[in-house]
């Protein structure tokens, strides 16, 4: 039995069917049947660029999600929306092209989805592009894991860039569900009523019985337009639609771990507060519809996915001053989620140095770095996947 619920770690989190999955180019995913694959994540590696180039036609670069994404039986079908910059050198004749391919990959087995049509380069100046894809609705295992193949077209004998990552990512829009983080840490609250129906009758001994009824439960939240990514833009957009979202109410119960409050809600209010040279804030109101689902440890409080499958949880009290922490046993696994003295931090890199709240997480050697010391006392928790 936890022996307090850490408030500072509440998060609301919006479920967006059509996440955003970046190529990052720079974060390697292994090596399968000889060839080298590189992430495809929601969450984007802000290192530098990362580029891939090819002297003819055929594939430029192969990507890949993590272990356990996207962790569904079925792949939604629908339109895929890529957006990427490439350049060719000296012409554009023969209409040189990049397209793109999605598979499946089951550890042993590469299966085709889909293939998009030629976007057609049209300037041998680096250019933004955009090009898209049906994906049929697919049967997966959820163990399966998606790739993506850009390949290069009519190319010749010129050579052909695809960018990625820096100043140039390149992303796609997808039918697969990531959760956002929109509202955090000032005060967030979850309430659930039962209406009690009066049952009394002779048999009662003067006194009145009651039995539960129809229950109903709301989400409310204080939070800070300081989450990466974030604008009010969404939640004004689904209160114009009217539309229904998919919330999850993370909650930290200490050495029990994370619990997650999930299900489908209305937004009932909406209010903006900017006051005179201090940072602007919001409140919103959730009404719940239907009813609200329960789930233990498997939360990621930046963008990514929230999956089942192994979660491996990682706590440590610090004696003071370090910078790094070692889990050898988690090499090869997906940094989620971390919270240091209960606060969440605020990114977790892959490449270069941490700075102001963020941390560092290398795969291959299974060092967490810290942008600051640790004190005293300090408690890290951490969550691998």
């Amino acid at each position: 039995m936890a022996d307090k619920v850490i408030g500072k770690n509440i998060m609301l989190y919006w479920n967006n069917p059509n996440g955003v999955f970046f190529f990052n180019g720079g974060t390697s995913q292994g090596v399968y049947s000889t060839n080298t694959y590189y992430q495809l994540s929601s969450v984007q590696n802000t290192g530098g660029a990362a580029n891939f180039q090819r002297a003819d036609s055929g594939i430029i670069a192969r990507f890949m999600t993590n272990v356990n994404t996207p962790n569904v039986t079925s792949l939604v079908g629908g339109t895929w929306t890529f957006q990427y910059y490439a350049g060719i050198t000296y012409s554009v004749e023969y209409n040189p092209a990049i397209y793109f391919i999605v598979k499946k990959y089951d550890g042993t087995t590469f299966t085709t989805i889909a293939t998009s049509g030629n976007s057609v380069l049209t300037s041998t100046e680096v250019t933004k592009y955009t090009n898209t894809i049906t994906i049929p609705t697919t049967v997966l295992n959820s163990s399966d894991r998606i790739v993506i193949e850009v390949w290069a077209a009519n190319i010749g004998a010129r050579d052909i860039d695809f960018y990625t990552q820096g100043t140039r990512p390149a992303q796609v829009t997808t039918t697969m569900a990531v959760d956002v983080p929109f509202a955090c840490s000032t005060n967030a609250s979850f309430a659930v009523n039962v209406d009690q129906k009066e049952v009394t009758s002779q048999s009662s001994a003067w006194y009145r019985e009651y039995r539960n009824d129809i229950a109903s439960w709301n989400l409310t939240c204080d939070g800070l337009i300081t989450l990466d990514g974030y604008n009010y833009l969404y939640l004004l957009n689904l209160q114009q639609s009217r539309q229904s979202i998919v919330t999850k109410f993370a909650i930290d119960n200490g050495a029990d771990g994370l619990v997650i409050i999930s299900g489908t809600c209305n937004l009932t209010s909406l209010t903006i507060n900017a006051p005179y040279k201090d940072i602007a804030t919001y409140s919103v109101s959730l009404q719940g519809s239907g009813a609200y689902g329960t789930s233990g440890t498997n939360i990621s409080s930046s963008g990514t996915m929230v999956l089942g499958g192994s979660i491996y949880t990682e706590g440590f009290t610090a004696i003071g001053g370090e910078t790094t922490l070692t889990y050898t046993n988690l090499i090869g696994k997906t940094c989620l989620y971390v919270s240091r003295g209960g606060i969440d931090v605020q990114n977790i890199l892959t490449s270069g140095t941490p700075t102001n709240e963020d941390v560092k997480w290398n795969t291959l050697t299974g060092v967490l770095t810290f942008s600051r010391a640790l004190e005293a006392g300090e408690y890290v928790r951490a969550l691998f996947q």
